[in-house]
């Protein structure tokens, strides 16, 4: 019996952990297909193309995979599996019929809540208390392919997106691992999504450039919201006082009833160190040493 043929589209640290677990398989890996955005330097995340082009496999970027070029290309790979992995294109029905047993995507939130854009964030927003990352079958819809697992953990204690990120991406290297063998082989689960406990955010739920806190709310939601905006090296929420605007780098509630303070009134201040009023009680803020703006 010949040895499965596979594609790996993707990026990121996830992608590469994912290439490395293929490697020690018995597979032959006959297409690594990065983002575009991919330049092939490791950064904040590590480069799948980097990775695969050290490794000499075969590199392609496809500028727009639903092409016809792009399809036949995939097409004449005769492939078995195709792995997504944060890859930032929509695969639609002629590729995910291109692989013989199947295109796979792992999806950075526990399907089917959270399909769509930004999981991370809407989650922290939402204020849940334990997410996950699920392996699931590609299919015409949005994420509403058959789940093959999932794995579920406690977000109880994240302080912000960035964090929980690096959770998710650690959890879904593991569940990649623990499935993959199952996958190969053609033993592994698979059951249809719960449609009734769907939710799903399309592009332009959020837009992280609007980014300016909002005090005139209760500090349970604004504590979420804060959170879910903190991502660094790349995006940070802030607000302005005496002249300048403060990019937060953390933040915790204060759950003491307020004295009526108007929302936004400072209430303490030590160096980087801010305490605000909101809707209802309070609010801690730790910003960078420097205000970004001096007006």
């Amino acid at each position: 019996m010949r040895r499965s043929r596979v594609a790996l589209l993707g990026k990121n640290t996830a992608a590469v952990c994912a290439l490395e677990i293929l490697l020690s398989k018995d597979v032959e890996l006959v297409l690594v297909s990065p983002n575009n955005s991919d330049v092939g330097i490791d950064d904040w995340q590590r480069s799948l193309k980097k990775k695969a082009s050290e490794l000499r496999l075969n590199v392609k970027q496809f500028s727009k995979i639903k092409d016809y070029s792009s399809i036949e290309y995939l097409k004449k790979l005769d492939l078995d599996f195709i792995f997504s992995i944060q890859y930032d294109q929509i695969l639609n029905q002629s590729i995910i019929e291109t692989p013989k047993f199947g295109a796979i995507n792992l999806h950075f939130a526990p399907l089917p809540r959270y399909r769509g854009v930004s999981p991370i964030a809407f989650a922290l927003i939402n204020g849940e208390q334990e997410f996950g990352v699920t392996l699931h079958y590609m299919d015409q819809g949005v994420d509403t392919g058959d789940i093959i697992n999932r794995r579920i953990f406690s977000i109880r204690e994240i302080e912000s997106a960035r964090a929980l990120y690096d959770l998710a991406v650690e959890n879904a290297v593991k569940l990649f691992e623990a499935e993959v063998d199952k996958i190969l082989s053609l033993t592994n689960k698979r059951f249809p999504q719960d449609n009734s406990k769907a939710l799903y955010y399309s592009r332009g739920s959020i837009n992280f450039k609007e980014n300016k806190i909002n005090f005139n709310k209760c500090t349970s939601s604004l504590y979420n919201w804060i959170r879910a905006f903190i991502f660094p090296p790349f995006q940070f929420p802030i607000f302005d006082y005496d002249g300048k605007t403060y990019e937060v780098i953390a933040v915790s509630p204060d759950y003491t009833k307020n004295k009526f303070e108007k929302p936004g009134t400072l209430i303490m201040r030590d160096d980087n160190f801010f305490k605000f009023s909101t809707h209802d009680s309070y609010i801690n803020l730790i910003v960078k040493e420097d205000s970004i703006i001096q007006r």
